[in-house]
């Protein structure tokens, strides 16, 4: 029995095409030119939220049979809006986001008022039960922009252990977030129009490639630029390196008969010249 499905909309097609197109560099030739024969080659690094995945896990797919190198993915998050976690930021919403415009009394107010804590109650109960750094907005924020890492653990275990208060908490992240927005203002500020015209300017990017992955291509007839650097090639493309391969040697062996040739004619005509 045959069942017809009238419910789809095209755009779920159309959208992932425009979402994987930008995976390969030949879809950029103001930037790597337009020679798709070297720009399929260029491997492609994504960044993006893991609600992106299934389009490029799709590109993935398809990307050797059409004889594009396959992108490999980086998958962040995002940060928790400051009611806690699942929730979203919102431009609409002044207190549920740190905005960088805002003046470091702002940012104390925000965080005092409004992040979301994963302690107790009442001090007594923190002391006693601890509490949880995994839903603690203030402390999932210090793991964005706290940079020391020992620091950040020895911050998790006081916390879970009930060594160190909500209120001593959020007071490490407002110092921490205070120092980056202000740092990110600054540089704002210095910013003139001529860097932003030089920032929206088109830019050749030179790909080069990688010796080690070319020398592994031509040991073991891998695809350079595939994921993990290489991929075993169809069955096409071995045939076309093959033939590659033979045309370059009956080349090069001309190339040696025809100056062994000339070597021997110079010799002759060395031989019988007079004395």
């Amino acid at each position: 029995m045959l069942t017809v499905v009238t419910s789809s909309n095209i755009g779920k097609i159309h959208f992932g095409a425009i979402q994987g197109a930008t995976s390969f560099a030949s879809s950029f030739p103001h930037i790597f030119g337009d020679d798709e024969k070297f720009t399929n080659t260029i491997p492609a690094l994504i960044p993006c939220a893991i609600d992106q995945d299934p389009y490029f896990r799709v590109t993935r797919d398809v990307a050797a049979r059409l004889h594009f190198s396959k992108p490999a993915l980086l998958h962040t998050r995002f940060l928790d809006a400051l009611q806690g976690p699942g929730s979203k930021m919102s431009a609409s919403d002044d207190t549920s986001a740190i905005f960088m415009n805002d003046q470091p009394s702002r940012i104390k107010n925000k965080i005092v008022k409004h992040a979301f804590s994963g302690g107790q109650e009442t001090e007594a109960q923190q002391r006693e039960l601890g509490g949880d750094p995994d839903k603690d907005v203030s402390f999932q924020y210090l793991t964005f922009f706290l940079e020391d890492d020992e620091e950040l653990e020895r911050i998790r275990v006081a916390y879970r252990k009930g060594e160190m208060l909500t209120g001593e908490l959020k007071q490490r992240c407002i110092a921490e977030l205070q120092i980056y927005v202000k740092a990110f203002q600054e540089r704002r500020e210095a910013l003139t129009d001529a860097d932003v015209q030089d920032f929206f300017a088109h830019k050749k990017l030179i790909w080069k490639g990688s010796e080690k992955l070319e020398a592994r291509a031509m040991k073991d007839e891998v695809k350079v630029g595939e994921d993990g650097g290489t991929v075993e090639l169809t069955q096409n493309q071995k045939k076309k390196l093959a033939k590659e391969k033979l045309h370059a040697e009956q080349k090069a062996k001309k190339a040696a008969e025809k100056a062994e040739k000339a070597a021997k004619a110079t010799e002759e005509k060395a031989a019988t010249a007079p004395s």
